[in-house]
């Protein structure tokens, strides 16, 4: 049999076939768990590993069910099975040489009678698009079982492991069931599940993800993992991560309320900056041609990767900063360089040919290069264009990330050899006029709040960690109070210039996300939260890891708050829409020329009117009412603190805001 034959199988049937010493430390794992199965189910069982690695292991099975498309592996595992002789006697093997596909699962549904199952296996870590791509017939029936919309299906989301639609059909036809699930997947197909429980449309609990080595175990290089759990008993909408050798629990993901997150227990101590960028992430220069487009220098000349001297105007080359070359907090040199054809996206190349006539004639030499480019997106442009450009692109100061490389700290380019520096299109980056703007955004960026953030949301096994979606969730302002001016080497005029271009940008994001009172009302019928029981405890201490909202007060509440009787807090018709309305908690009045210093226990917050005590006013002119109660001081006199958003309020917590003070922001 050819390579290539065997490839196509390989692909084909999904043929990475568990080996025996594997599945039976996988089934001692689940017998460690105290699960004893009176049935085992291996939906695409091959040569059959599992099914013999489940009758060496437990005593207690009473029937056994196999189903295999390929025929020549049922014959290997039916003589696997003769060797058994008599201890098979009180067992029944069911094989059925079927497509998992159409098979109907009723065939084993109807007959397990409330016994305890264990439906195991390894199915196939292929695609769809690609058995389709290879031509094979070892597909499901034509159908969107994930329910995305037409266009999404067209771009790709339509896409989807065969593993997890076979894992999908397990749980569908056994939730009911007392069933236990222990599968081999791809980590992207245990994200998938996980993600789909938001809604707790299946009864699943006990979701384990114990990460292998697939290079070791099957020799490819993807990312995978023993995805265990009860499809029965919870609607559990986290999970679990161990190391499957060790069986360390590394941290958990899944869902932090309306958040699907990477790592619950970090998110949950740095949500406070999930929120929406002041400055819009911008990834780098896209050419698609860089025999042509990128050079060398080589004894002051530069050079093509073809082997070619080019002489070109000066102009129109810029020092080049790749992903590799994403080191450290300042990137100071360059290795390639880049021919920049555009200032931006419409503007038209044959503008070139007379202020750089020798670069336009360099394009159109080497235009069998560039008019071939395969990518759809340089059709009906002008001609040698480029993406990814714009204003942005020819800042003089830039805050860059890899989106390639599983790391997430920033680092600062500004111009190299007196000229602007830019980056590919495997790199975000943020563009500034102002050093100082620039070098405030690293050092919040590369803040261990901001760092711990973005590693709870990152997930490290996908295509590409680091993406816009995810950048453009980084609120800079939680962070700017935990900053030590001056550890960041800025003048005081500098620091305060910058914090406030910051302030202003952040402010202006956050203008345009109020939130909507009437469907804030209708999501919390009930109120939207209610610790009046905290506030009667007479021993309620102060929980540092609480949040609190800092707010603006108007003169006319002035002296309620400054006498300590103030039992209600009316907001303006406007609220951000980014302050975290669940975690309301502490309540922190802002009087003005003097700062903060009580302490308020939110007892309810709700939504409500002025109407209920001010008659004359409007009932349909909706607030966030808060009903408040003084349980102490902050500080012994009063302090001075940013309020962040639109100048009126400041939504942290305890702990965030006694540090600001401790490093002497305020």
């Amino acid at each position: 049999m050819s390579e290539s034959i065997i490839n196509k199988k390989r692909d084909e049937y999904g043929d990475w076939q568990t080996n025996l010493p594997l599945a039976i430390s996988i089934c001692e794992h689940i017998k460690s768990q105290g699960i004893r199965p009176q049935v085992i189910i291996e939906p695409t069982c091959g040569q059959g590993n599992f099914i013999i690695a489940a009758l060496l292991t437990f005593d207690t099975i009473e029937d056994v069910y196999g189903i295999e498309i390929y025929k020549p592996y049922l014959e290997i595992l039916k003589d696997k099975l003769q060797k058994f002789g008599k201890s098979l006697d009180n067992v029944n093997v069911h094989l059925y040489h079927e497509n998992v596909f159409d098979f109907d699962f009723r065939q084993i549904t109807e007959h397990v009678n409330g016994r305890i199952v264990l439906a195991i296996g390894n199915p196939p870590w292929v695609t769809n698009s690609k058995l389709s791509e290879i031509g094979s017939d070892n597909l499901p029936i034509k159908t969107n079982f994930k329910k995305v919309k037409g266009l999404e299906a067209i771009t790709g989301k339509g896409n989807f492991d065969i593993a997890e639609y076979i894992s999908i059909q397990l749980i569908d036809n056994f939730s009911s069931e007392n069933v236990y699930f222990a599968f081999l997947l791809k980590n992207s197909v245990i994200k998938n599940i996980v993600y789909e429980q938001k809604a707790g449309k299946a009864s699943l609990s006990n979701m384990s993800q114990y990460n292998i080595d697939a290079q070791k175990e099957f020799n490819v290089s993807v990312s995978a993992a023993l995805l265990t759990m009860r499809l029965f008993g919870g609607h559990e909408r986290s999970c679990r991560v161990f190391d499957y050798y060790t069986k360390t629990l590394l941290y958990s993901f899944g869902w932090a309320k309306d958040k699907f997150v990477a790592d619950v227990d970090n998110y949950v101590k740095t949500q406070v900056i999930d929120g929406a960028s002041p400055f819009i992430w911008r990834s780098g220069l896209k050419h698609d041609c860089s025999k042509v487009m990128e050079l060398s220098k080589d004894n002051d000349q530069y050079v093509n990767a073809l082997g070619e001297v080019v002489d070109i105007e000066d102009d129109v080359i810029y020092p080049l900063i790749k992903s590799s070359d994403v080191k450290g907090e300042v990137i100071q040199k360059n290795r390639k360089y880049v021919i920049v054809t555009q200032h931006s996206t419409n503007e038209d190349t044959k503008l070139m040919k007379e202020k750089y006539p020798k670069a336009y004639q360099y394009l159109v030499d080497h235009a069998e290069y560039l008019d071939n480019r395969k990518s759809s997106i340089y059709k009906d442009r002008p001609r040698f264009c480029m993406f990814g450009i714009g204003d942005y692109t020819f800042k003089k100061h830039k805050v860059i990330i890899s989106g390639l490389y599983k790391q997430t700290s920033f680092s600062l380019v500004s111009e190299i050899d007196g000229k602007i520096a830019v980056c590919d299109d495997t790199c975000y980056m943020l563009g500034f006029d102002d050093y100082d703007v620039a070098w405030l955004t690293l050092h919040i960026l590369n803040s261990q709040p901001v760092q711990n953030f973005v590693n709870s949301i990152c997930f490290y096994d996908a295509k590409r960690a680091i993406n816009k979606d995810l950048l453009m969730r980084i609120n800079f302002l939680p962070a700017i109070n935990l900053l030590d001016r001056q550890t960041l080497e800025l003048t005081k005029d500098g620091y305060e210039r910058a914090t406030k271009y910051i302030i202003q940008h952040s402010n202006a994001v956050m203008a345009q996300q109020c939130i909507d009172f009437e469907a804030v009302r209708a999501e919390y019928p009930n109120g939207i939260v209610n610790h009046e029981k905290d506030a009667d405890n007479p021993l309620l201490k102060l929980e540092e890891d609480k949040n609190v909202l800092i707010s603006l007060v108007k003169n006319d509440n002035v002296d309620l708050f400054l006498d300590g009787t103030a039992r209600i807090y009316y907001t303006g018709k406007k609220f951000p829409s980014t302050v975290a309305l669940n975690k309301l908690y502490y309540f922190m009045p802002y009087i003005k020329r003097r700062g903060i210093r009580d302490v308020y226990i939110i007892k309810i917050a709700r939504v409500g009117s002025k109407h209920e005590v001010h008659p004359e006013a409007d009932e349909k002119d909706l607030r966030l009412v808060f009903e408040i109660e003084k349980i102490g001081r902050l500080f012994d006199k009063y302090k001075s603190v940013h309020l962040n958003i639109w100048e009126t309020f400041t939504d942290t917590t305890i702990s965030v805001l006694l540090n600001s003070f401790c490093k002497g922001q305020t």
